[in-house]
């Protein structure tokens, strides 16, 4: 994972509590839509789940991941 991809998961790790990060803050921070951040944090995930998540916490995060790439569509 680069640099960027990890600062994609930290930023959604700490913001998918709250059903993840704004629109606002994802453009400013990152250069991209909802759905192209969506998309590449899913398959991030996918790829290499945060060990620092509980089962738990994986299962709701995807949640609002999967959530947040049907409301972009």
């Amino acid at each position: 994972m680069d640099s960027k991809q990890q600062q994609m998961i930290r930023f959604e790790t700490d913001w998918y509590p709250l059903g993840g990060g704004s629109s606002r803050q994802i453009v400013e921070e990152f250069g991209l839509t909802d759905r192209d951040f969506f998309s590449e944090v899913n398959r991030l995930v996918d790829a290499d789940p945060p060990a620092a998540l509980s089962a738990a916490e994986l299962r709701r995060m995807r949640e609002v991941i999967r959530r947040r790439l049907w409301m972009a569509r």
